[in-house]
């Protein structure tokens, strides 16, 4: 009977000690502070077809800042057109909301130093959004992407990747940058001189 009283008192001590050391375990890891990230929408889902004349064409729109927390945001614009230069231009940028936008074919020619009739039909311009919260943090048009570790190649390797199972250092998730309906993100868009699609 006594060996029974020291295997239950045993017994009783390690469950008392697991309990203590995974008390222990859960102060070595806090939950961190979770914060609103820079994210800047639309204020309504524009229409980004802006019509098929360049001459007459339009896009217009409003971006907003839901969370409070902006303290700058960029816009810049890669045109998609016959001599077309590949470098991105800055197209506005903002320390204030509502933001405004909008633009017309011969403001689009005007930022790319080309004559109205460059553009024809079918022409697009790629818009490219960056922000800073007040914290300091950047925000960008880059969606996220698990990276896999490499842990066979060498650190000197232009194929290694740092840290292994890092996230690419970007922040905006992919679903956002799809243009889902209900985000009305206004990071990564695109306009193109065509007519609306007939419903």
């Amino acid at each position: 009977m006594k060996n029974f009283k020291y295997i239950t008192l045993a017994f009783i001590a390690a469950i008392g000690l697991t309990t203590l050391t995974s008390c222990e375990d859960e102060d070595k890891l806090p939950v961190p502070q979770l914060t609103n990230g820079g994210f800047v929408k639309f204020v309504s889902m524009p229409e980004f077809n802006a019509g098929a004349d360049p001459l007459s064409a339009s896009f217009t729109a409003t971006t907003e800042d839901p969370n409070g927390n902006i303290a700058t945001y960029e816009l810049m614009v890669v045109g998609d057109f016959t001599g077309a230069t590949t470098d991105t231009l800055s197209f506005r940028s903002t320390t204030t909301f509502p933001f405004d936008v909008s633009f017309t074919g011969a403001d689009m020619a005007s930022l790319f130093g080309v004559d109205i009739s460059t553009f024809e039909e079918g022409d697009s311009f790629q818009f490219l959004g960056k922000v800073v919260t007040v914290d300091g943090v950047l925000y960008d048009f880059t969606a996220t992407e698990f990276l896999e570790p490499t842990p066979d190649l060498d650190p000197s390797d232009p194929d290694f990747v740092p840290e292994p199972g890092m996230w690419n250092g970007a922040n905006n998730e992919s679903v956002a940058l799809l243009g889902a309906e209900g985000l009305l993100q206004a990071f990564n868009y695109e306009v193109e001189f065509s007519n609306p699609p007939v419903e």
